[in-house]
C-alpha cells in the first residue's frame, strides 16, 4: 500500500513537472533566452578576457651614427618584447630611438651620450614606458660588455661576449597556494551558465507559477485529489528540469564549442550541478509563491539574477573582488556555485573540492523550498 501511494505521488509529480516544462517549450522566444543567449555571452566574454600572445612593442630606429656600436644596440633591442620597425615602411611607428652621431666614437672614449625616443602625440603610454625599459636594459648590457673588454674593445671581441651563454639566471617558479586567476572561456563558461540558469528559472518559473495563481489554474489543481506537498513538489521539479536541461545543454556547449575542460571528477560536476539546480529551483518557487503577478516576476526575476551573478562572480574572477565582499556575497547561493565550477573545471580538484559548497547549495534549496510551501496559497 505504501508502495502503491509513493508510486502515485512520483507519478503526480512527473506530470505537474512536465506541464511546467510544456509551457517553456511552447514559448517561443525561450530558445533565444535559454540557449542562443548564453552561448552569445559565452563566446563574447571569453574573447574578450581570453589571454593571448602578449603585443609587441614597435620601435622604430633612426641611426645617424652607423657605428658598429650603435649596430650592437640595435641588435640588442630586438627582444620578444620588442619589435623593430622597417624602414620605409607605410606608416612611422608611434615611438622612434634615435642614435646620435659620433655615438661609437664618442662611447668608447668615455663621453657621455643621450639617447632620445621620440613619441607621436597618440602613442600608447603603457607601450612607450615598455620601450623605455627595453631601452633601458639594453644599454646596461652594452656598457657591462664595454666593462669587460675594457680600453680594447673591438667589434670580434664585443660579438664574442655577446654570444656567450649569461653568467647569472633566474629562475622564476610559483610560490607558496597560489593558483592561476580563471581567464577567458574559462570564466565565461561557468560564469555564463550559472548566470543564465539562475535567471531563466527565476523569470520563467516565478512567471508561470504567478500566472497560474492569477488564471485560477492552481485552485484548481489542488481540487484534485493531490496533497499540497505533491503539488508543491510538482512545481519544484518543473523548474528543476527547466534549469537541468538548460545546463546540460551549455555544459556540452563548453566543452565541445569552446574546448573548456569538465574536470575529472563526473560524479563531483553531477553532485554541484544537482544541488545549484535544487537551490534555483527552490528560489524560483518561493518567489512564485510570495509575488502577486507575472510582471513582477519578471522584473523580481531579471533584477535579482543580475544582482547575485555580479556578486556571485560570474560576471569576472572573484579574486577581483574585495575579500570583505566576496566572503559576505556567499549568505546567496551564486558564490557556492561558481567555488564549486572553478575547483572542477578551472583547477581540476575532484569530488572532494564541491562537498561544501553542494552542502551550501542544499541548505538553500530546503530554505527556499520550505518557505515557498507555506507561502503558497493555493485558494
Amino acid at each position: 500500500m505504501m508502495f502503491h501511494t509513493l508510486r502515485l505521488a512520483l507519478r503526480q509529480i512527473g506530470v505537474l513537472a512536465l506541464n511546467d516544462l510544456r509551457l517553456t517549450v511552447r514559448d517561443r522566444p525561450a530558445f533565444v533566452w535559454m540557449l542562443l543567449l548564453p552561448l552569445s555571452l559565452m563566446w563574447m566574454f571569453g574573447a574578450m578576457n581570453s589571454k593571448g600572445a602578449p603585443q609587441k612593442v614597435i620601435l622604430g630606429i633612426e641611426d645617424r651614427d652607423g657605428g658598429w656600436l650603435a649596430q650592437a644596440l640595435v641588435k640588442e633591442l630586438a627582444s620578444e618584447r620588442v619589435e623593430l620597425a622597417k624602414a620605409g615602411g607605410k606608416e612611422p611607428p608611434a615611438r622612434t630611438l634615435v642614435i646620435p652621431q659620433g655615438f661609437t666614437a664618442n662611447v668608447l672614449a668615455g663621453r657621455q651620450q643621450t639617447l632620445r625616443l621620440e613619441k607621436t602625440s597618440g602613442a600608447n603610454e603603457e607601450f612607450s614606458l615598455a620601450a623605455e625599459v627595453d631601452v633601458v636594459r639594453a644599454i646596461v648590457r652594452i656598457v657591462g660588455r664595454l666593462a669587460e673588454t675594457g680600453p680594447s674593445a673591438s667589434p670580434g671581441a664585443f660579438a664574442a661576449l655577446a654570444a656567450r651563454p649569461p653568467l647569472v639566471t633566474v629562475a622564476a617558479s610559483t610560490a607558496g597556494s597560489g593558483r592561476p586567476v580563471p581567464q577567458g572561456f574559462a570564466q565565461s563558461v561557468p560564469g555564463t551558465l550559472t548566470m543564465t540558469v539562475l535567471m531563466m528559472t527565476l523569470i520563467y518559473g516565478a512567471f508561470f507559477l504567478t500566472m497560474e495563481k492569477r488564471q485560477g489554474m492552481i485552485r484548481r489543481q489542488a481540487a484534485l485529489p493531490l496533497s499540497r506537498s505533491t503539488l508543491f513538489l510538482g512545481k519544484l521539479a518543473g523548474r528543476f528540469l527547466l534549469g537541468a536541461g538548460q545546463a546540460v545543454l551549455l555544459l556540452l556547449a563548453g566543452r565541445y564549442l569552446f574546448g573548456v575542460s569538465l574536470g575529472s571528477s563526473a560524479s563531483g560536476l553531477a553532485l554541484l550541478l544537482t544541488a545549484y539546480l535544487l537551490a534555483v529551483a527552490a528560489l524560483s518557487t518561493f518567489l512564485g509563491a510570495v509575488l502577486a503577478t507575472p510582471e513582477q516576476a519578471s522584473a523580481v526575476g531579471w533584477v535579482s539574477s543580475m544582482i547575485l551573478a555580479g556578486l556571485g562572480g560570474c560576471w569576472w574572477p572573484s579574486e577581483v573582488m574585495p575579500r570583505w565582499l566576496w566572503r559576505a556575497a556567499h549568505v546567496f547561493p551564486v558564490p557556492w556555485a561558481m567555488d564549486g565550477f572553478h575547483a572542477l573545471l578551472s583547477y581540476g580538484h575532484g569530488l572532494e573540492a564541491v562537498l561544501v559548497p553542494a552542502a551550501a547549495l542544499l541548505g538553500f534549496a530546503g530554505l527556499f523550498a520550505v518557505m515557498g510551501a507555506r507561502l503558497l496559497r493555493l485558494e
